[in-house]
């Protein structure tokens, strides 16, 4: 059986990090501010400082992202998270 080489690579990394941070980032902030405008009828959350602070918090996320992406694919970094044993198992006899 033929194996297919995993496709990751870190530009399919970026883009899910990115992509994801994106969404992360309207879902949660839009809606919060959404839901706060519709029902309490409060307006500081559109405004300019809360919009900085949830980019530059988005930003630092979506380079968390890839960068813990990254790590895990083993493509990234020193490698010391990864350890590779030899096990062996004793298999039971039969009689």
């Amino acid at each position: 059986m033929a194996h297919r080489e995993f496709p990751g690579n870190p530009r399919l990394y970026r883009r899910i990090a990115c992509w994801t941070t994106i969404a992360m980032f309207v879902w949660l902030y839009g809606g919060f501010a959404l839901i706060q405008y519709w029902w309490n009828g409060w307006t500081w959350l559109l405004g300019w400082k809360p919009l900085v602070f949830g980019l530059l918090f988005a930003l630092w996320y979506g380079r968390f992202a890839y960068r813990w992406m990254m790590r895990l694919d083993g493509q990234y970094g020193r490698g010391s998270g990864w350890e590779l044993r030899e096990r062996t198992v004793k298999l039971p006899e039969l009689k």
